[in-house]
C-alpha cells in the first residue's frame, strides 16, 4: 500500500509537476544516560535523514516525508511506557557491523494526499491524527504508527465541522489459516484484519465555547465494512445491525476561552456504552477523563499547559482481540494505554531569539492480565482496586534551552531528572522478577533540521534549502 501511495505521487509531480519542492531532513539526539529510551544508565545516539516534499496544484495538495534512522547505544526496544511514537518496525544491525548488539534500524514513511471541494477536503495517505483539545488525546493520538486511511474534513458552515476516517491497522494477530503457505520459523504469517472508523464533530456554540463529539470502532475479521464508510451513520447503531461484534468508543469533549489566551478544557471517553445499563450496578461503562489548562502570555511571550489524564483499566481492550484499540501493538488513545493516569505541565518562554522550557510528567501504569479482561465482562470485579498490584511509574523533568538559527538549523541542550520505578515492567505478564527502580539526571544534546524530535514530527523552515524546487 505504501509503494500504491508513492508511485501515486510521483506520477502526478512527473505529470503536473508545476509546484514541486524537497527538502532535506536531519537530525541527531545524544542522551547521556539513555533518558527514558532504556532504564539503564548507557549512553544513546538516536539519528535519522531523510527527504520531505511538497506538492500544490489548484484544489490538489500533497505531503510526503521518510526519514531512516539508526540507535546507538540501545540492546533492547526502546521503552513502550512514553510519549514518544510507535515503531512499526525495528530491527538490529547485522551482526558483522553490530559486535556490540547495540545498534537497531527503524524507518518512517508518511503520506497525505488532499482534494479542496469548497469547503470539503478529501484525503487519502498514511498519517496521524489528533482529535480531541488537549495535549494528549484520549481517542485518537500520535502514539501509534501512521496507518493509511481515507476521509473528510467539511466546514459544514461557519460554527460546525465534521471530520471523517476510515483506516487499516496492524493487529499483530498471526492468521495462522495461512499456514500452509508459509513455513514455519522462516516466514513470518500475515497477520488478520483490523479496521478502524471514526467520525467527529465540533461544534462552535459561542465565540469561547468549542464542543466535540466522536465516536469510533475497530472491528476485524472481515473486509473493509462498507456500512461504517458512511460518516454521517450512528456507528453505535450501525453494530447492532451487523451482530454486535465489534468495538465502539464514544468521546466528549470542550474548550473554553476563558480569557483572551487562555483556555480551559476537558475529555470524557465512554469504551462500550450501554444506555440501558448506565445506572444499574452491573454498568459496563468504561471510562477514561481529561481536565486541562493551556494559553500564552500568562506573564511573558510564553505558553503553558497544565493537564490531567485518567483512563480505566477496562477500556481500549475487548473480549475479541481482533477489536482492541490497538495498531502495531500501541494504543490508538492515550499514550499510557489502559489503567493509567498523568500529571503533566509545560512551560515555555521565548527570550532574546531562544526558547527557554520546562516540562514535568508524572506517569504510572498498572497491570493488565487476562484474568482481569475475563472479569470485566463476567461482573466478576465489583471490588477490583486500581493500581492495587505491581504498578510502573515515570517521573521526569527536563530543563531545555532551544535554539533555532537563521539557515533552518536547530540546537537544544538540556538535563532530564528521572525517577523511574518498576522498569521493565510487563502490564500483561506483571510477575516480573527484573524490575527495577531508577534514579538519574541525563544530559541531553539535539540537533535537527526541518524536524521536531520531542514532536517526532517533519516541518519546513521558512528558510529551508530547497533541493528541488518546480
Amino acid at each position: 500500500m505504501i509503494n500504491l501511495i508513492a508511485k501515486i505521487f510521483f506520477l502526478i509531480t512527473i505529470t503536473f509537476a508545476s509546484s514541486l519542492n524537497l527538502y532535506p531532513l536531519i537530525y541527531g539526539a545524544y542522551d547521556s544516560k539513555g533518558g527514558t529510551w532504556n532504564p539503564s544508565d548507557d549512553n544513546i545516539l538516536l539519528g535519522g535523514w531523510g527527504l520531505i516534499s511538497t506538492y500544490e496544484k489548484n484544489n490538489l495538495f500533497i505531503e510526503l516525508d521518510f526519514y531512516n534512522n539508526r540507535f546507538y547505544g540501545l540492546k533492547q526496544r526502546p521503552n513502550v511506557f512514553s510519549k514518544e511514537q510507535g515503531l512499526s518496525w525495528f530491527s538490529a544491525v547485522d551482526s558483522e557491523n553490530n559486535t556490540n548488539s547495540d545498534k537497531f534500524d527503524f524507518d518512517v514513511t508518511n503520506a497525505k494526499i488532499s482534494y479542496i471541494i469548497d469547503d470539503i477536503s478529501v484525503n487519502f495517505g498514511k498519517f496521524n491524527r489528533h482529535w480531541g483539545p488537549g495535549n494528549s488525546s484520549l481517542i485518537v493520538s500520535n502514539k501509534s504508527p501512521s496507518f493509511v486511511q481515507f476521509g473528510i474534513d467539511w466546514n459544514i458552515n461557519s460554527k460546525i465541522n465534521l471530520e471523517y476516517f476510515h483506516g487499516t491497522l496492524n493487529s499483530l494477530v498471526p492468521n495462522l489459516s495461512d499456514s500452509t503457505y508459509f513455513e514455519p520459523g522462516v516466514n513470518k504469517f500475515p497477520n488478520k484484519n483490523r479496521f478502524i472508523a471514526a467520525h467527529r464533530i465540533n461544534f462552535k456554540i459561542h465565540p469561547k465555547i468549542i464542543l466535540g463529539a466522536s465516536e469510533l470502532v475497530v472491528y476485524g475479521l472481515r473486509n473493509l465494512e462498507l456500512m461504517y464508510s458512511i460518516p454521517l451513520i450512528p456507528f453505535w447503531s450501525v453494530q447492532h445491525y451487523i451482530g454486535d461484534l465489534d468495538n465502539i468508543q464514544m468521546s466528549f469533549d470542550f474548550k473554553f476561552n476563558y480569557s483572551n489566551n487562555n483556555n480551559f478544557y476537558g475529555a470524557l471517553m465512554i469504551d462500550e456504552w450501554s444506555p440501558v445499563l448506565t445506572f444499574d450496578k452491573d454498568e459496563r461503562n468504561w471510562f477514561a477523563y481529561q481536565l486541562g489548562f493551556s494559553g500564552q502570555k500568562l506573564i511573558f511571550n510564553d505558553k503553558y499547559c497544565l493537564e490531567f489524564n485518567w483512563v480505566d483499566h477496562r477500556t481500549y481492550r475487548h473480549r475479541f482481540e481482533i477489536n482492541d484499540f490497538y495498531n502495531h501493538d500501541y494504543p490508538l488513545g492515550f499514550w499510557a494505554g489502559p489503567h493509567s493516569e498523568e500529571l503533566y505541565f509545560n512551560y515555555l518562554v521565548n527570550f532574546k531569539g531562544m526558547k527557554f522550557e520546562i516540562d514535568f510528567s508524572d506517569a504510572k501504569r498498572g497491570e493488565l492480565t487476562d484474568e482481569m479482561l475475563y472479569n470485566q465482562y463476567h461482573d466478576n470485579e465489583p471490588n477490583y482496586k486500581r493500581f492495587s498490584n505491581e504498578v510502573e511509574s515515570i517521573t521526569n523533568l527536563s530543563f531545555m534551552v532551544k535554539k533555532e538559527f537563521t539557515n533552518g538549523i536547530s540546537i537544544n541542550l538540556g538535563i532530564n531528572f528521572i525517577d523511574w520505578k518498576n522498569s521493565n515492567f510487563n502490564p500483561y505478564n506483571p510477575n516480573n522478577n527484573n524490575l527495577a527502580n531508577v534514579k538519574k539526571e541525563s544530559f541531553i544534546l539535539e540537533v535537527s533540521y526541518n524536524f521536531n524530535i520531542k514532536n517526532q514530527k517533519s516541518y519546513i523552515n521558512k528558510n529551508s534549502i530547497k533541493l528541488y524546487n518546480d
